[in-house]
């Protein structure tokens, strides 16, 4: 039972660090897209 309690936690501490770090490192630009021109005929 201390192993699978053990083995719950490091992996809660390894899934917060990578939450973490792709925090940091991800970072995501949004550019709106222009308003459309009417097309020449």
């Amino acid at each position: 039972m201390l192993v699978i309690v053990v083995a719950m936690a490091l992996l809660a501490l390894y899934a917060n660090v990578q939450r973490w770090r792709r925090d940091k490192i991800e970072n995501v630009i949004v550019i709106p897209p222009g308003s459309p021109s009417p097309a020449a005929p």
